[in-house]
């Protein structure tokens, strides 16, 4: 478990390196608040503040609820639904792979991530995060050059 808990601390470290956005000292410390099991929430993974999307942020505000309680796969099941509102929105493909990477299922967390990706054309940042979903998944998974083409991807977005 410690070594998870330092694992998903160098992961966040790197990921606010890599960012390109400037967040104001208030978002930076919710950002960086790790609860008692070890999660993250990602800036990369919010809707800007809109009526248009209401519904959606609803249930992505008790889908981060859930996973503050551990309870994984009804925050799951929450944003399987706001994919059946809008099925492009990245970002939850995004949380879905970082679930799947919670729940120990390293296969699911790549196949999410990448569709994350493949919606998250114009999100270098997201793109990151997601690619360093796969870099664990890949690590997990013993696939050393799915991990290094991880890597070279986290790089080349760095640029961005």
């Amino acid at each position: 478990m410690t070594l998870n808990l330092k694992f998903l601390s160098c992961l966040f470290l790197s990921m606010m390196l890599i960012s390109c956005v400037s967040i104001d000292k208030q978002a930076m410390t919710e950002g960086a608040a790790r609860d008692e099991a070890g999660l993250f929430k990602y800036e990369a993974w919010r809707l800007k503040n809109s009526a248009e999307f209401e519904a959606i942020n609803v249930l992505l505000d008790e889908s981060d609820m859930l996973i503050e309680n551990n309870a994984f796969n009804a925050a799951s099941d929450k944003l399987e639904r706001v994919l059946r509102i809008k099925p492009d929105y990245a970002p939850a493909w995004s949380r879905l792979s970082w679930l799947a990477l919670q729940m120990n299922s390293p296969e699911r967390s790549v196949q999410m991530a990448k569709r994350s990706n493949s919606f998250a054309f114009s999100n270098p940042e997201l793109q990151s995060l997601n690619w360093s979903f796969i870099r664990s998944a890949s690590k997990t998974l013993n696939d050393e050059e799915s991990y290094h083409r991880a890597n070279q991807k986290i790089e080349s977005l760095k640029a961005f």
